[in-house]
């Protein structure tokens, strides 16, 4: 089929949904299909064989962060106009719309009789909330009344996680719901060597100290602030932190100087993906302290898959795909992540043992052949449902 891809968003930038966009067009060429991608004009390019890479209209608007905000709403208008001109002029069998692209478009989309496919990587209306960029009032409606129409009116939906699935189907019309969590960016099978790790070691300047390795970006929801302030309650550890803007940086590294932790905390910058199993090979602890929210982190499914032992927060977004017996769970407090890194730290046999529960989870339900198999089986169904329509 020839689909339009629309995903608004930088691409491509080093996050969890741009990430999630670069597997699902992959699988979807790998499969025979024509792609055209459209995204944001931000971002590096990213080829893939079989897919177009299309970008709407610049506009000043600065970096666009993860989440919701005034420079995403602005961006939304030339990417929804160019949106609209490609389907009604394209011949697309099919749009496949991400987050709020499918808001945005599905009142056209029904209008041109083109199926849509709604990706639902997230809840448009939560993500309000939680960034506090639309706590109520009009924002907020709108876009709650612009999620309810397009989830009666698509023709399939997917979704990446069981929370959202089952809000989702609560919701949905006659659509049918397919559930395709994120792959996997790397197996423990592909970590690096132990020269590799030494070299990474000495560029980091790190100590002899175990590593407790987080990786992302650092906004709110992510619980980055709770890990700095756990360092002063976990001395025998070193914390390496993998993503964030310059800024964030800045006020991170203020905040663990502040706490007396500066010299165990630290802070590599952002890195491509293929710098990512050096790190995981690096650490003997990842973490996920993520504060809020419904969606599994992307991070997650990668750190199961590297075999390292794994502490995150007690919260839905976790605790869907984790439990006790694949990682430390533990409450979203400073105190809660100190405790869970010192249990992990101070217990081997035991970390090993869920780390290695949690790898075999993934090898069964989420590697990233299992992904190709469920776009796969979605897109059968979405062929046969563009036919009949």
């Amino acid at each position: 089929m020839r689909i339009l891809f629309l995903a608004p968003q930088p691409f491509f930038e080093v996050r969890g949904t741009p990430l999630a966009v670069l597997h699902f067009v992959r699988a979807l060429a790998a499969l025979g299909h024509q792609v055209d991608l459209l995204t944001f004009p931000q971002g590096e390019a990213a080829p893939v064989d079989g897919v177009r890479q299309l970008r709407s209209l610049r506009l000043p608007v600065g970096r666009v962060k993860a989440g919701a905000s005034l420079a995403k709403m602005v961006l939304d208008v030339p990417f929804v106009a160019e949106a609209v001109l490609r389907l009604a002029f394209g011949r697309y069998d099919v749009v496949h719309s991400v987050e709020e692209a499918a808001h945005l478009i599905a009142p056209f989309a029904r209008l041109l009789r083109v199926p849509l496919v709604m990706d639902v990587d997230s809840s448009i209306p939560d993500q309000l909330r939680y960034s506090g960029f639309a706590t109520r009032g009009p924002v907020l409606w709108l876009a709650e009344g612009l999620e309810d129409h397009a989830l009666r009116h698509a023709a399939a939906v997917v979704t990446v996680c069981t929370s959202l699935t089952e809000g989702v189907k609560a919701r949905v019309g006659t659509a049918p719901v397919f559930q395709i969590e994120d792959p996997p960016l790397a197996d423990r099978s592909e970590l690096p060597e132990r020269d590799a790790v030494a070299t990474l070691r000495r560029e980091l300047g790190l100590s002899a100290l175990p590593v407790v390795l987080y990786s992302g970006n650092f906004e709110p929801y992510q619980g980055v602030e709770l890990l700095i302030d756990a360092s002063p309650h976990v001395p025998s550890a070193q914390l390496v932190f993998m993503g964030g803007e310059p800024e964030e940086i800045e006020a991170l590294h203020a905040r663990a100087c502040a706490l007396g932790s500066q010299e165990r905390c630290v802070f590599s910058g952002k890195r491509p993906p293929s710098q990512l199993p050096a790190f995981l090979a690096v650490a003997d602890l990842l973490v996920s302290p993520r504060a809020k929210g419904e969606n599994t982190p992307f991070k997650v499914f990668t750190y199961l898959a590297s075999g390292k032992p794994l502490v995150a927060t007690r919260i839905p977004s976790h605790t869907q795909l984790l439990s006790d017996e694949t990682a430390f769970l533990v409450e979203p407090t400073a105190e809660g992540l100190a405790g869970g890194i010192r249990a992990a730290l101070e217990d081997p046999n035991e970390a090993a043992g869920r780390a290695e529960r949690g790898y075999a989870l993934i090898q069964r339900e989420y590697s990233a052949t299992r992904h190709r198999e469920k776009v796969a089986a979605a897109y059968a169904a979405v062929e046969r449902l563009a036919r009949r329509g």
